[in-house]
């Protein structure tokens, strides 16, 4: 993910990370967090494809959003019930960093709009990997978090292993998860790591749990590739 040709709006170190809001003449104002780039304000497709798959549930019912503290993913849920009329009951969203959501109200409102506020909204300050351990029977859960384990000493195919598990603890059978996974360049070289180890890690995390799986590529406009997104039904 790039953030060249951009001015900083703001920039602030919280609790957890580095945020900074800049502004690209193409692709306008960005959420930036430890120096990568989370999405821009021309890129709905992102929150679409986060969102879109759980119209096979029929009735989405109670959703949890793990992360997407920008609000972009929860927005997009609202509305798409608000107009299709899919019985959304709750929607839950989990974010450590109460400064990302501050920050996008005040400079991303075409991103998350007024779902933080929304009657069916319940926005949750708090880690997620805790939180998770205490919801069961979920529909559908949007995971809209780093795939990169967060523990010392700990391998991407052991921290998702051990995530998924508890995603799958969290949804009643044949709920639905939805999940970023990566970009679609078979190697980037900035970070050394194929897409086919990364695909391979979450394709082990998920096995064991979880079938009928769908793969989409969307492009992204200011990531400038079509990134991967996943969605799988609970066995």
């Amino acid at each position: 993910m790039q953030k060249n040709d951009t001015t900083t709006i703001t920039r602030v170190k919280s609790p957890w990370q580095e945020i900074e809001i800049r502004h690209h003449p193409k692709f306008g104002n960005q959420l930036i967090i430890d120096g990568d780039l989370q999405i821009s304000e021309s890129d709905p497709s992102y929150n679409v494809a986060m969102v879109s798959p759980l119209i096979m549930l029929g009735s989405f019912g109670r959703i949890a959003i793990l992360g997407g503290g920008d609000g972009g993913v929860l927005h997009e849920l609202l509305e798409i019930d608000s107009r299709q009329g899919r019985g959304l009951v709750s929607a839950v969203m989990i974010d450590i960093d109460e400064e990302v959501m501050r920050l996008s109200r005040e400079y991303l409102p075409g991103i998350c709009g007024d779902a933080f506020d929304h009657p069916k909204a319940e926005v949750i300050i708090g880690d997620v990997f805790e939180y998770i351990e205490n919801l069961e029977n979920l529909d559908g859960v949007i995971y809209d978090l780093t795939i990169d384990p967060i523990r010392e000493g700990q391998t991407r195919r052991q921290f998702l292993q051990e995530l998924m598990q508890k995603v799958a603890k969290s949804l009643k059978p044949g709920g639905m998860l939805n999940m970023q996974c990566c970009g679609t360049i078979p190697f980037d070289p900035a970070t050394g790591v194929s897409r086919h180890d990364i695909m391979g890690d979450i394709d082990f995390a998920l096995s064991n749990h979880f079938h009928d799986f769908t793969e989409q590529r969307v492009f992204i406009p200011s990531f400038g590739e079509s990134w991967t997104f996943l969605a799988a039904r609970r066995k």
